[in-house]
């Protein structure tokens, strides 16, 4: 039998003995084919990292320093400029809530399909007035002397409010008639004067935009 050396743990090849006959040889390839026990793979802890973290990349904050960042967060310091401006669109931002949550009221819905279903006279004050006073600053400054025309203008600007008066007396009375008949336990406190800023807004600029048209369908919101 031929002699062999020992192995050591981890090593592949074994060298062969020098003056080992040819049994040795086929003794050594024999023992060549043994599978060299393999290295220890590393762990998945090892070359995994755990999900959900990120690499850190300073030292961990104290309470104090974490307070202090999530009060910065909370109450920024902003200057006197920009605490006008947050304060001022959170007013503006709460007027408009409270005057959408006003305009869905039932007995505003209903004044307004009542006067935009009608053609008033109120709706034509606005030009009218701009249209005289446009003429009479004209006169003025180069027709001093024309106090026809400024007679005749303040006789039409009487007229026009008049007019309006008249209008507005005539839409009040039959909302007023509608209100007492579908609410008549209902405050009728401030909707003359909604009433008469609808009829004196043009139709084109009303807000909320008319939901019926001129001559059409009275519609009335359902109890």
């Amino acid at each position: 039998m031929g002699l062999f050396r020992p192995y050591k743990q981890g090593q592949t090849e074994t060298e062969p003995v020098k003056g080992s006959g040819q049994k040795g040889s086929g003794q050594n390839s024999a023992d060549d084919a043994t599978p060299a026990p393999s290295q220890p793979e590393p762990r998945a802890e090892e070359t995994t990292q755990p999900r959900g973290r990120t690499a850190k990349t300073g030292p961990t904050p104290t309470r104090a320093q974490a307070e202090a960042a999530r009060m910065a967060r909370l109450h920024p310091n902003l200057s006197r400029k920009e605490i006008r401006k947050r304060d001022r669109r959170a007013r503006e931002e709460r007027r408009l809530s409270n005057l959408e949550a006003l305009e869905k009221r039932p007995e505003r819905t209903m004044i307004r399909n009542y006067v935009d279903s009608r053609r008033t006279f109120g709706e034509f004050i606005m030009p009218i007035f701009l249209v005289i006073m446009a003429v009479w600053l004209v006169i003025i400054m180069f027709m001093p002397r024309q106090i026809v025309i400024v007679n005749l203008l303040s006789l039409v600007m009487l007229l026009t409010m008049i007019g309006w008066g008249v209008d507005t007396w005539r839409l009040w009375r039959g909302v007023k008639k509608e209100l007492m008949a579908r609410y008549p336990d209902m405050s009728r406190k401030g909707l003359l004067s909604y009433l008469n800023n609808r009829v004196m807004t043009p139709r084109r600029w009303r807000n909320p935009a008319p939901a019926v048209e001129r001559g059409g369908a009275r519609r009335t919101p359902k109890d």
